[in-house]
């Protein structure tokens, strides 16, 4: 049993080759003549970024082989801490000075239903307040209808701004303020989290790079100006990697936290919940051949009292939700072969299609959307061929992974509404950088393109490094590297989105710094043997 164990982990390390070679090698070499959704043309191609990446390598081999420290001996646990709370600082400034509300599904439905909610106590009230989106409740219920996973980030920012409203600070269109500070929290302690984990794993100095690589590619990134499920859920992929990571946790409240954690997730963001599979699978091939009683029956104890609690929360949501004056229309919801047929839209290349939205929502329930979900897919799979149908995947790697801003500035109605309280020379010079099209955008992008190449890059050294190499059995780096293949897939089978990795780029940047240290002891053994 313990050799089909060990077969099956080397199976998921083999995968993960193969997606971030087919990833690294589409980045660098087809990004640039392949023709794909949200395609963003940077000042430098990838390749001349991939062929810096390899000349910083040779060179910090050069300085180990003088013997001179490419990592000082300090106290980083200090540092991160200061560092975390000077980043907090900076992020809501940057984010006050930049601020906008955007359009699509956050300005045009959610916040004006959390204020609603916060205000009035019902989001029956619910009406549009900004100019392109002048909806009535009855548009914003008809939404919910089919959206209402929207529902408990509604009740959330509902709390938000009640809260807000007592502490009378922000007010007007800088209400909203008050949810960017909470995204702002979010992102900064998910960069700490990345160096807590790094380094009770790895060496410090390993995760310190980690922490620094998270401070330009998710401390400073303006996603966290806007108000949705991206911003929100941020911390909660990389939370569950370090509550299974975490050996002090008492065993049953660990997995509760995981399996609860996961379900309240998936209720904000259904992306979320891949995390929580990772763990299942890991813990499954940790079962194999395992004949102790008590093992299963502390199992079972696990996912009883996980599955109780589950349950309660639903129906307390539910319940929740009908005292809010919304009483969901179950035959109206987009399901998943909604989002498989969209992911093949041949229009739009995969992603979002205001076409197939309409033909969904023109089915009378779900029954009937599944079949004629189904139906359509089906042929579109016939018209594009097996070469076809891997071009169009191929375009949607691209559209997922070639874009270090996670498509910033790109859906919909982005800067909806933009107020003109703030317009110091401070706020021009930021919004410059960080609006898209802006004068100086080109260095935002570019910075954060170099970034996110240079973690691809070091995953996949990492991947090559697991699936050659006759390693002791990793399982807390199977369940980070299972949560990555789980993403990268559910995005090629469904709606592609570059933003929807976004919440997993805690987790990208710590499989990023195990990397690292490999990559850094290879280069060492080697010297020392050449000595």
């Amino acid at each position: 049993m313990e050799k089909y164990r060990d077969v099956l982990i080397k199976c998921i390390h083999v995968i993960s080759v193969i997606l971030f070679a087919w990833i690294i090698f589409l980045v660098i070499f087809c990004a640039g003549r392949m023709e794909y959704a949200c395609k963003v043309k940077f000042i430098i191609p990838n390749l001349v970024i991939c062929i810096f990446f390899i000349g910083a390598v040779f060179l910090y081999r050069y300085i180990v082989k003088r013997r001179r420290m490419a990592f000082p001996d300090l106290n980083y646990g200090k540092i991160v801490k200061v560092c975390t709370v000077i980043l907090f600082a900076v992020q809501v400034y940057v984010c006050f000075n930049i601020f906008f509300i955007t359009g699509w599904d956050s300005g045009g439905y959610v916040l004006p239903a959390a204020q609603a909610l916060a205000e009035s106590g019902s989001i029956e009230a619910a009406k549009g307040f900004l100019d392109i989106y002048p909806y009535d409740s009855q548009t914003i219920k008809g939404f919910l209808d089919m959206y209402p996973n929207n529902l408990f980030i509604i009740n959330i920012y509902s709390i938000i701004l009640k809260w807000n409203s007592r502490i009378g600070i922000l007010t007007g269109d800088y209400q909203w303020m008050s949810i960017v500070i909470c995204n702002c929290a979010i992102s900064s302690c998910s960069c700490r989290l990345i160096y807590v984990i790094a380094s009770k794993k790895l060496e410090e100095k390993y995760a310190f790079a980690g922490y620094v690589i998270a401070l330009a590619l998710i401390g400073m990134s303006p996603w966290m100006v806007i108000c949705y499920s991206d911003s929100l859920t941020l911390f909660l992929p990389i939370f569950m990697v370090y509550v299974y990571m975490n050996e002090k946790l008492p065993y049953i409240l660990k997995y509760f936290v995981i399996f609860v954690g996961g379900y309240l997730g998936y209720c904000i963001k259904p992306q979320v919940l891949i995390v929580v599979i990772a763990v299942i699978i890991t813990e499954c091939l940790k079962r194999i051949g395992q004949t102790d009683r008590k093992i299963w029956k502390r199992d079972a104890v696990v996912v009883c009292i996980s599955g109780a609690a589950i349950i309660l929360a639903a129906s307390c949501l539910n319940h929740l939700y009908r005292r809010e004056g919304f009483d969901p229309d179950s035959d109206q919801k987009i399901g998943m072969t909604h989002y498989f047929m969209m992911g093949m839209n041949p229009d739009r290349l995969g992603m979002w299609s205001g076409d197939d939205v309409n033909l969904s929502a023109g089915c009378k329930n779900q029954e009937e959307r599944s079949r004629k979900n189904i139906e359509v897919s089906k042929e579109r799979l016939k018209n594009y061929g097996v070469i076809g149908y891997f071009g169009l995947l191929s375009k949607k790697m691209l559209t997922n992974y070639n874009d270090g801003t996670f498509a910033w500035g790109v859906e919909g109605a982005f800067y909806a509404m933009i107020p003109d309280d703030i317009n110091t020379s401070v706020a021009g010079r930021l919004k410059q950088i960080y609006y898209n099209d802006a004068p100086y955008s080109w260095l935002f992008y570019l910075v954060e393109q170099c970034i996110w190449i240079g973690v691809i890059l070091f995953i996949g050294i990492r991947t090559v490094f697991m699936a050659a190499g006759s390693r002791k059995r990793d399982y807390e780096y199977l369940v980070i590297i299972l949560s990555l293949v789980g993403l990268t897939l559910f995005e090629l089978l469904f709606e592609a989105r570059a933003r929807y990795l976004y919440i997993y780029t805690p987790v990208f940047i710590t499989a990023a710094v195990y990397g690292i240290r490999d990559l850094d002891y290879r280069l060492r053994k080697k010297d020392e043997i050449e000595r």
